[in-house]
């Protein structure tokens, strides 16, 4: 088991140096490029003189500093405190006035259906009633016409006699 350890333990730090190697030669090449060798420079001399800066104004008036920071901490502890607020208030709102009426739609919808469902049945009723209507109208029909057929018969068999 420690020979193991061990053995991972070795991988680990081959792997540390291929990436601490692998971000130097990446480093040495991408400052071959003129335009981000310039961009690098003038990088580290403006946080050289904004640092220096600071330092010398901490020198000077360590106190004065301190002040400011602790006046720009309380404004962006108040300015967090109102987000936060108004956060509250918005998930109150939307708890309130959306989810709230979340039960009226679906009391609503419940109605709909049940409705729908009715209005499905009568319906069907009126459907069957309209289809015995049509099969009334057929028999009305048929009986005319065997009727008619049987009396026209009739009329010709007297009309050959004459």
């Amino acid at each position: 088991m420690t020979q193991q350890m061990t053995s991972d333990n070795e991988k680990n730090s081959k792997m540390l140096k291929g990436i601490i190697i692998g971000g130097i030669i990446g480093g040495a090449l991408t400052l071959l490029d003129s335009r981000t060798r310039t961009k690098v420079k003038e990088t580290a001399v403006d946080l050289k003189d904004s640092s220096m800066g600071m330092i010398a104004q901490v020198k000077e008036n360590p106190g004065e500093l301190k002040d400011q920071m602790i006046s720009r901490f309380k404004d962006a502890s108040t300015t967090l405190k109102e987000a936060i607020s108004d956060a509250q208030s918005l998930y109150e709102m939307v708890n309130e006035e959306v989810l709230g009426r979340v039960g009226e739609v679906k009391d609503i919808s419940t109605d709909a259906l049940s409705t729908a469902k009715q209005a499905t049945g009568e319906l069907k009723d009126i459907g069957s009633k309209v289809a015995d209507a049509g099969s009334q109208l057929k028999e009305t029909n048929s009986k005319k016409h065997n009727s008619n057929t049987s009396s026209t018969s009739a009329d010709i068999n007297q009309n050959r006699n004459i």
